[in-house]
């Protein structure tokens, strides 16, 4: 297919296919690696080469201790599989077994089942058995789903073994167990250890199936991972995400040399850096250690700076632990799951009306609150919890538009300029039904609580024909598509955009004058918490006015705490996007239950994405 001129070798169409491919798999991944040495906190803008996301990683003390759980759940995990993995192995290949074939057919069950699946059903299980869901839940779902590995790569080991060695030394006076340690594992090991790398690596990058069984103190390393790119990616996932890359592709490599008898000096010390390197960033985070009772918080990634943390546990000694889920939704299949055991929870308004519904919110004694009379009436008393029975305001904000001034020249002041032809390919809208359909119908005049047919296919036809200028549908990432020039416009939360406005004066943001989301994100605690007085004190102590503030601050997003404005920075009381002008709410509207009609919102969206 190639040949070779008098200049040199040509390369052929296969290699240049190749090379395309290699290309295509690994840009991304060279990207990451790249961006987490940018100066700037937005990877999307480069700022020249720093190394202190590193630094900030190393001391991120939530970061760390979520790479030390997954340490743990990893080494538990490869040496509970191997262990019961080889045992089966040597059973299927060296033994008569007359359900063998029932027996193959259970251990490829689990590699070919999809891992949300096997998520669901373990989760399932360990709420039926009562188990707590923690370590040891996230164990036993591990080995249950890599086990198979363990059997696949020791039972292939064992089938090219030469019998005699076993027979010489069973011939020599040996016992079955003296035979098996001394001749049969030694012959093995370089497969059992292939094998327990192999788990060893799955269970630490593993997503899926970990976020059904997580529970309180136990959130591992890819789970934080994701709930924080959920608010946008920095530099500090960047470099996170390359030191387990990094280790991951190291001991996949000596994986696969012990796998293949190749193993060498250096393949063995690339395997040992690797493990060396994880245990290094897993102990270089800081954190106090209890010394009162533990509080557990299930709560949106970034949402409670560490400096607050730090304060409750001094003043209480305290231990916090604190796991992310990326959605309402996630959180409220947590909750009826059963099995975690939370203390606070901090859900969005309408979800507080469904959590209410169904009884898995405890009430809150108004009279330990000694810090309520702190917030603005405007947030008390909401549609969604009319007498502040089950919730306290935590932080509010809008769903607007972004956009780029240096783009955009004209007013931007309306939904309808998100359906432009003159900025096709460079607007983006939230991935999230409810927000692109409320857009839709906000720009028609119409309630995003639409429960009307007709309605609901009018903007579902509306957000059919703006399909075509839309770059992505993204509610994680927008901010950075907008400070780095790829969209020009961008359907997004007001908390991001005040960041992405403070790091570069190009971005604007507008409430559009037809209206939009409005939400208010809420503490409430959970039915069946177990250290409800240390959940309440934990509450007042958020009503303060300074932690308000602190918090404010730390996130972008806006405080209800009426006495916090005191503290709160003055470059962000003066960003509309995050303190917008009362009259520029007007026309806004919180999310509400929809009951039935989601169903349809849920059928046009899906018709929509697909094409």
């Amino acid at each position: 297919m190639g040949g070779r001129n008098r200049t040199g070798f040509l390369p052929s169409g296969l290699s240049l296919v190749t090379a395309f491919v290699y290309l295509f798999l690994y840009a991304p991944i060279v990207a990451l690696v790249l961006l987490s040495f940018n100066n700037s906190r937005f990877s999307a803008v480069w700022q020249g080469f720093s190394l202190r996301w590193y630094a900030l990683a190393l001391k991120d003390a939530e970061l760390i201790q979520s790479l030390r759980t997954s340490l743990i759940v990893a080494f538990l995990t490869a040496a509970i599989a191997t262990t019961l993995g080889t045992a089966v192995a040597l059973a299927l290949a060296r033994y008569r077994i007359r359900i063998r074939s029932a027996l193959e057919v259970l251990v490829f069950l689990p590699v070919i089942i999809p891992e949300i699946i096997i998520g669901f059903a373990t989760a399932g299980f360990f709420g039926l058995a009562g188990w707590a869901f923690g370590v040891k839940t996230i164990v036993a779902a591990h080995v249950a789903f890599s086990m198979s590995y363990v059997i696949f790569i020791v039972r292939a080991r064992v089938a090219g073994l030469d019998p005699s060695y076993e027979e010489a030394a069973m011939d020599l006076g040996a016992t079955p167990r003296q035979t098996f340690f001394k001749v049969t594992l030694p012959m093995i090991m370089p497969g059992v250890m292939s094998a327990a790398l192999l788990v060893f690596t799955l269970s630490l990058d593993d997503y899926v199936i970990t976020s059904f069984v997580a529970g309180p103190g136990a959130t591992t390393l890819p789970l934080r991972i994701y709930s924080m790119v959920k608010t946008g990616v920095t530099p500090e996932i960047n470099a996170i995400s390359s030191v387990l890359l990094l280790a991951t592709i190291l001991m996949v490599f000596l994986s696969e040399r012990l796998a293949s008898g190749r193993a060498s000096r250096w393949s063995m010390s690339a395997g040992a850096a690797a493990l060396l390197l994880l245990v290094f960033f897993a102990f270089g985070g800081g954190g106090a250690k209890a010394k009162g009772g533990e509080l557990n918080i299930f709560i949106w990634s970034n949402y409670l700076p560490d400096s607050v943390v730090a304060e409750f546990e001094r003043r209480y000694e305290a231990k916090v632990n604190i796991e992310l889920y990326d959605s309402n939704e996630a959180m409220l299949a947590r909750l009826q799951a059963g099995g975690a055991s939370y203390d606070i929870i901090v859900p969005s308004d309408y979800m507080v009306a469904v959590l209410g519904e169904q009884g898995l919110l405890e009430e809150i004694d108004r009279d330990r609150l000694t810090n309520f009379s702190n917030l603005d009436p405007q947030f008390v008393g909401l549609a969604h919890d009319e007498e502040n029975r089950f919730s306290v305001p935590y932080t509010w904000g809008t769903t607007g538009i972004g956009y780029r001034r240096d783009k955009i020249t004209e007013s931007v002041d309306s939904w309808s300029i998100m359906w432009d032809s003159r900025y096709r390919d460079r607007i983006t809208m939230l991935d999230d039904v409810r927000e692109a359909m409320g857009a839709a119908l906000k720009r028609e005049g119409r309630s995003l609580n639409s429960t009307d047919p007709d309605e609901i296919a009018e903007a579902a036809r509306l957000l059919g024909e703006q399909k075509p200028l839309v770059k992505a549908y993204d509610s994680g990432g927008f901010d950075q598509l907008l400070l780095s020039g790829d969209a020009w416009i961008v359907q997004g939360y007001n908390g991001q955009i005040a960041k992405a406005m403070a790091e570069d004066a190009n971005i604007g943001y507008c409430i559009p004058k037809e209206g939009c989301t409005l939400s208010v994100d809420n503490l409430c605690i959970p039915k069946g918490a177990t250290h409800r007085e240390l959940a309440l004190e934990f509450i007042n102590f958020i009503l303060e006015a300074k932690m308000a503030a602190e918090i404010s601050n730390g996130t972008g997003y806006a405080t209800p705490n009426l006495a916090a404005r005191a503290y709160i920075k003055p470059e962000l009381l003066s960003n509309e996007a995050a303190y917008p002008p009362k009259e520029f709410l007007e026309n806004c509207e919180f999310i509400k239950e929809l009951g039935e009609a989601i169903s349809v919102y849920d059928r046009f969206w899906t018709e929509i994405k697909s094409r």
